[in-house]
């Protein structure tokens, strides 16, 4: 049950700084900074790696530097009918260094299906920009647990 509030809790967190982010007043490091650290902070936890070197800091490394990637690109398609899709799945690949030495293939393409999809279904239904943002960042944090299938 903890598991499942924290989950809610960061999933609102990223949602409101995905929408921060994105807001034309707003500064862009709240969704740039803010989306990738509690994509770390979950997929750390979730893979319970054992920090010996920092050879095995690497993969968390890469996996923010994608995050932060995927997360400001839109590849010029945002505006285009699948172009969330697109966004979604950049998102969805950059957690491929963290997971792949983690045997959870599964669950890594589960997420890969899922999170472009499902931002691709919202941004496309909601037209309220507050929510359909909002909604983007959530849905970024709440697919996290399908890594682990």
């Amino acid at each position: 049950m903890v598991k499942i509030l924290s989950l809610l809790l960061l999933s609102f967190l990223g949602g409101v700084l995905y929408r921060l982010g994105g807001w034309e007043k707003g500064n862009r490091l709240f969704r740039i900074l803010g989306i990738p650290i509690i994509t770390l902070y979950i997929v750390f936890l979730q893979t319970h790696y054992k920090l010996y070197s920092v050879k095995s800091l690497l993969p968390y490394i890469l996996t923010f530097g994608l995050t932060v990637g995927a997360v400001s690109a839109y590849w010029g398609q945002d505006e285009k009918k699948w172009g969330f899709y697109w966004h979604g799945l950049g998102i969805a690949l950059a957690t491929c260094p963290t997971i792949a030495g983690n045997g959870h293939p599964c669950g890594f393409l589960a997420r890969l299906v899922v999170l472009p999809v499902l931002m691709a279904l919202w941004s496309e239904k909601v037209g309220f920009d507050i929510i359909e943002e909002f909604g983007r960042g959530a849905l970024i944090i709440l697919t996290l647990p399908l890594l682990m299938l």
